[in-house]
């Protein structure tokens, strides 16, 4: 299957209050940019890696990679009532490894024979490492070194739709107060909010039944980030080919606006398949239309004029990516199997 990628820088300014027209921006003008720099494979030494769902980033740098090992998603996985087969049980290998951004040398292994469809990973400002398992419809969070989960967020197996389930949950995003945010998922397309213990505060989204989708309106949110300082939550609607910002609800004060509310979106991007802020910027990828019709690709666009430039090629399948503080994006495949690696220019 070809891919496009697109890499999204997205200005946005304070916001003092919910505009009466939610901005929208159309990715409607590319322009292609001389020498386009290449993303190169990130050699892993001493591991094989399966299909990369998940990468983060710690405070020391350090890049965090979930991956399937042998597993693979395929039509066997899963019944039509999203349950998965208990027939091919947990995986015995080492889902997470740790790995030496630099070197590619294994720092650290573990995660054998607790996961079953390893999905996404964040690590969190304390370092604490959250995780979602489409197959246990769970969420779990792991402190920094262990191997047990100190949360574990919905019923092993059961998927459901109530505020104690979840179906096939795809990513988690995590305030400095302890706040967090899960993309839930396949199936329910909500976002859900909890707070620092596991208790829901609220949820918002919802699946569209048709096309085109409303504002607010979700299918398949896949990935989702925080812009802390501007009280923006944004998730990767993929199957609507969008991205949508709403209001976090963690700003105090003045300024402070209800959860869940849309400030701003950016629609006819591709299936966005993953989002990660940095300096007020958002870095994604996109996969291709289910034609794949589109040439692997990398895109930056600033959301604010709409204007999209090329920017790198060599992406083939894409699932989720994670940027150090120097600005190196890393970017994880599902097929082939394997990291890529890429500099962001300089400002960026």
């Amino acid at each position: 299957m070809r891919v496009s990628v697109v890499i999204l820088l997205v200005v946005l300014h304070e916001i003092a209050a919910v505009p009466v027209d939610v901005p929208v921006y159309q990715d409607d003008s590319v322009e292609e940019v001389p020498q386009e720099p290449l993303a190169t494979e990130f050699v892993v030494d001493g591991a094989h890696l399966g299909q990369v769902t998940g990468l983060g980033v710690d405070s020391e740098q350090r890049l965090h990679v979930f991956h399937r090992c042998s597993r693979v998603w395929d039509q066997t996985s899963f019944d039509d009532q999203e349950k998965f087969n208990p027939a091919k049980g947990a995986i015995n290998a080492s889902t997470i490894i740790v790995v030496d951004p630099e070197t590619g040398k294994v720092l650290e292994k573990r995660g054998a024979d607790r996961f079953y469809m390893p999905h996404g990973l964040t690590v969190d400002h304390e370092d604490n490492v959250w995780v979602t398992d489409v197959a246990l419809h769970q969420v779990m969070k792991f402190r920094k070194g262990e191997d047990k989960p100190s949360l574990t967020l919905g019923e092993a197996f059961v998927p459901g739709n109530d505020d104690a389930h979840f179906c096939k949950p795809t990513d988690v995003a995590v305030a400095s107060n302890g706040d967090f945010f899960v993309a839930d998922g396949y199936c329910n397309s909500r976002i859900m909010k909890f707070d620092k213990n596991g208790n829901l505060l609220t949820k918002f989204g919802g699946k569209n039944a048709g096309f085109p989708a409303g504002a607010g309106q979700l299918n398949v949110p896949h990935s989702i980030t925080l812009i802390e300082d501007l009280d923006l939550v944004c998730v990767a609607d993929r199957e609507n080919e969008r991205i949508q910002c709403f209001s976090a609800g963690i700003a105090v004060g003045t300024h402070a606006i209800p959860t869940g509310m849309l400030i701003t979106k950016a629609e006819n991007l591709g299936r966005v398949y993953a989002i990660r802020e940095k300096a007020h910027y958002l870095v994604g990828v996109t996969g291709s239309d289910l034609l794949g019709l589109s040439a692997p690709q990398v895109f930056v666009m600033d959301v604010n004029t709409g204007k999209a430039q090329t920017y790198a090629k060599g992406i083939e399948s894409p699932h989720d990516l994670a940027i150090t503080d120097s600005g190196t994006v890393f970017i994880g495949e599902i097929g082939p199997n394997r990291i890529l690696k890429l500099q962001l220019a300089e400002g960026q």
